[in-house]
């Protein structure tokens, strides 16, 4: 059974230039759980923005053995769309020195209010074939790109946070224990 990790923040945020289009504000607000948002500035309308980068999640070997078997990844996106059906997910990514694995993008329109939306999951690799060494990098993270369906709508983004599910690799030697029967 794979053991999971506790979740966790990231510790860099940027903002990444996507086609020339509309960039984030106030990215170190997508960081940490507090209420606090990161948004793109005002994007035309059926158009999408640049990348919410965020990377370094402080994944270590204490956290994910040398060894382990990565089983699934697991992230969530707490965001809220301010206006029901005109807002969603254009492009979403792991990333780990480039984006990897499949688009994540969910068609489901953000929520007008500050909701959660879990993507992957305890057997979920996200199309990819991460190892230990990958997500324990500083540059592993997840990347956010959003689309507009009207203009002057405003998409927010309060925290992506991960959890890595893992398998320990090399499994325990057992000794064999000799008993002597005494006579």
């Amino acid at each position: 059974m794979a053991s999971p990790t506790d979740y966790r923040f990231a510790g860099t945020a940027a903002n990444v230039d996507r086609d020339s289009k509309t960039a984030w504000s106030s990215i170190d607000y997508a960081k940490a759980d507090d209420t606090n948002y990161a948004q793109p500035y005002s994007i035309y309308k059926n158009d999408y923005g640049d990348w919410l980068r965020l990377t370094n999640f402080g994944f270590t070997s204490t956290h994910i053995p040398e060894g382990a078997t990565i089983t699934g990844i697991e992230f969530v996106i707490c965001r809220d769309g301010r206006a029901a059906d005109r807002c969603n997910d254009s492009a979403l990514y792991l990333y780990a020195n480039g984006a990897v694995g499949n688009n994540l993008a969910s068609a489901t329109k953000w929520p007008s209010t500050e909701g959660t939306a879990t993507y992957g999951g305890p057997t979920d690799m996200c199309g990819t074939s991460l190892t230990q060494s990958d997500i324990v990098a500083n540059t592993f993270g997840v990347q956010l790109s959003v689309a507009w369906g009207a203009e002057g709508i405003t998409f927010l983004v309060d925290y992506i946070k991960i959890r890595i599910y893992f398998t320990e690799g090399g499994g325990a030697t057992v000794k064999p224990h000799y008993y002597y029967l005494q006579q």
